[in-house]
C-alpha cells in the first residue's frame, strides 16, 4: 500500500542510518507505527512514530523518547493499554548510566494517555524492589488478573525473571517474580484467550551469538497482589 519510512543498512554505530525495531498499534483511528530511527542527525538513536488514516499518507515523523545525551541510544518499544485507560511504553536505554555495568541496557517507561504523546511524558527507570534493574529488550504486557488494579508484566533480556507491577506502573510498585522459562532475547508474552488473563503463553527464542541455543513455549500463571 505505501512506505512507512526507509532507513541505510542495519548498522547499530552511530551516525549510520537505519530504521528498525518496528511496533503497529491503533488508536482512534489512526495506525501508527513506531519504530527506531537512526537517520537524525541530533540522536544516535531515537525512538519515533507515524500514523495514517488511510495506510496511503503518512504523517511527520514524531518523537517518543528522544534523549538530549546523542550518544544513548533508546529502542526496542512495546506499547500497551493498561485497565485505567493510560497507555504504559516501555524501551530500552543503550549505554544507560544508571548502572553501566550491571544494566547497561537499562529499561525504562513513559506513561501517558495516548500513544502519541510519550515524549512529553516523564521517563521512569525500571527498578524492581530489590535494587534490580530490568535491562535490554522488553516485552511488556497489562492483564486484568492479579488484582483490582490488574498486572503490568515485563520480561526482559537479561534475567530469567519477569518484572511485575499490580499499581499501573507505580515507579515504586515492581517486583521482580520467577518465570521458570530461563534468559531468552526479547521473550515474547501473550494472554492465552480463556484464562480470564491469568495464564500468559511465553515463548522464548534463546540467546543470539552463542554456540546452541533452545527455543521454547511454556505457560505462566499470574501472581495476585
Amino acid at each position: 500500500m505505501s512506505t512507512v519510512a526507509v532507513g541505510g543498512a542495519p548498522n547499530t554505530a552511530n551516525g549510520a542510518t537505519p530504521v528498525w525495531e518496528p511496533m503497529i498499534l491503533m488508536y482512534e483511528g489512526e495506525l501508527g507505527v513506531f519504530y527506531s530511527d537512526q537517520r537524525d542527525p541530533k540522536h544516535g538513536q531515537k525512538i519515533a512514530h507515524q500514523t495514517t488514516v488511510d495506510l496511503v499518507n503518512w504523517g511527520e515523523v514524531m518523537n517518543d523518547a528522544a534523549e538530549a545525551n546523542y550518544t544513548l541510544r533508546p529502542g526496542m518499544a512495546t506499547i500497551v493499554k493498561m485497565g485505567n485507560g493510560k497507555y504504559i511504553f516501555s524501551y530500552e536505554l543503550a549505554f544507560a548510566q544508571e548502572d553501566p555495568i550491571n544494566a547497561p541496557y537499562a529499561i525504562h517507561y513513559r506513561i501517558a494517555d495516548s500513544p502519541f504523546e510519550f515524549q512529553q511524558a516523564e521517563a521512569i527507570l525500571l527498578n524492581a524492589t530489590d535494587g534490580t534493574i530490568a535491562s535490554s529488550g522488553p516485552q511488556t504486557i497489562w492483564t486484568p488478573a492479579g488484582g483490582p488494579n490488574g498486572t503490568v508484566v515485563t520480561s526482559d533480556s537479561s534475567h530469567s525473571e519477569f518484572f511485575i507491577n499490580h499499581w499501573y506502573g507505580d515507579p515504586s510498585a515492581w517486583v521482580k517474580v520467577e518465570s521458570g522459562k530461563g534468559v531468552g532475547y526479547t521473550r515474547d508474552l501473550r494472554i492465552i484467550p480463556n484464562t480470564t488473563g491469568e495464564v500468559i503463553l511465553v515463548t522464548n527464542g534463546g540467546m543470539y551469538n552463542t554456540a546452541e541455543t533452545i527455543v521454547s513455549c511454556g505457560d505462566w500463571v499470574v501472581s495476585s497482589a
